[in-house]
């Protein structure tokens, strides 16, 4: 990845042991890719973009929508379940395609579907299982979380989408069942 994407570490602007993309956007928004590690090990690879107003948000929720079996979003304390937004109202464009190719392959290669749970029922939901594999009861064996939140930093929408990274083993995930990304 180094070799293709120039890195950069980015720890003073999210968080200690994060490394940001250079140079690139997505979509037509500044977005940045940044990865996460814990102990030296890829914990989660992030998408975070300012969403400069109403109808990018929509977008993005229909996007996710679309593409995913999205569970729930947290916007701060409230919840917006996705199926309320009609699914007609947004054209798919290239961001659509973006994620569509890194679930498919992801899905192609590791046999991985994502889920999107808000971090709150996350740590509600870790804290009720015995382990990390009934968190998802129900869901394909090798199915990992991500999470997609909204907030504000320095005074723009920040819309971050968080993927646990595949080869996270469960174990791991059984001795760390809350991961805070940003």
């Amino acid at each position: 990845l180094q070799k293709a994407h120039a890195l950069e570490d980015c720890s003073a602007k999210y968080e200690k042991g994060t490394l940001c993309m250079q140079n690139h956007s997505l979509s037509g928004e500044n977005t940045e890719i940044a990865f996460r590690f814990l102990n030296d090990r890829l914990v989660s690879i992030v998408l975070m973009m300012p969403l400069k107003d109403v109808s990018k948000i929509k977008k993005m929720f229909h996007v996710m929508k679309t593409q995913f079996d999205l569970v729930l979003i947290e916007d701060g304390k409230e919840r917006l379940d996705i199926i309320e937004i009609s699914s007609n109202t947004f054209a798919k464009n290239d961001f659509t395609k973006l994620i569509a190719d890194f679930e498919n392959r992801a899905y192609q290669k590791h046999s991985i579907k994502y889920t999107f749970i808000s971090k709150e029922e996350f740590k509600i939901q870790s804290r009720k299982a015995r382990n990390f594999g009934e968190i998802f009861k129900g869901a394909p064996i090798y199915m990992r979380a991500a999470t997609y939140n909204i907030g504000r930093r320095d005074g723009q929408v920040m819309g971050t989408i968080s993927f646990i990274a595949p080869g996270v083993t469960q174990s791991y995930l059984d001795q760390n069942p809350v991961v805070e990304d940003f």
